[in-house]
């Protein structure tokens, strides 16, 4: 088991953290809140799961059975939206909508971190984004600066 942070590169002071105290069972739309926070604790923390399918999940280590959700129904493939859109939140164990392929960004400008854009598995083409200025965490469309990550090892 390995536990990972996922730290935005556009605000490397800036952390995906899920809070999910009343989603103790599945729900359709999924429940808690995935947000932006400034520190690591145990709402940042998450176990990096490796799916066999070659996709993987990242499992909340505060709350039992409980995974990041991405939900990029209204999110269209390809298209850059200004405030992003969809939902991102938590799930009460792991199906499609929590799973996800971590795609490796290669510029110049990165050529000394591993950072990595993380896609959808049941949404191609559509990216977890983090907003620090406006404290979101949501979807995209596209891949560009407030979809970039790096996932780091913290246990």
């Amino acid at each position: 088991m390995t536990l990972v942070a996922i730290r935005s590169v556009a605000s490397p002071d800036h952390y995906v953290g899920l809070d999910a105290n009343y989603l103790h069972e599945f729900k359709p739309s999924g429940g808690g809140q995935v947000k932006t926070q400034t520190y690591v604790a145990s709402y940042e923390t998450f176990s990096l799961e490796r799916n066999d399918d070659g996709t993987v999940s990242f499992k909340s280590t505060a709350f039992n059975d409980t995974y990041i959700r991405l939900d990029g129904t209204d999110v269209p493939e390809g298209t850059l939206i200004a405030p992003g859109g969809g939902v991102v939140n938590g799930q009460h164990t792991a199906h499609s909508w929590e799973k996800f392929r971590i795609r490796q960004k290669e510029s110049e400008f990165h050529q000394y971190k591993a950072v990595v854009g993380i896609e959808s598995a049941a949404f191609p083409g559509r990216y977890l984004r983090l907003d620090a200025h406006k404290g979101i965490v949501n979807v995209q469309g596209v891949s560009k600066s407030l979809e970039e990550f790096e996932i780091l090892v913290v246990g």
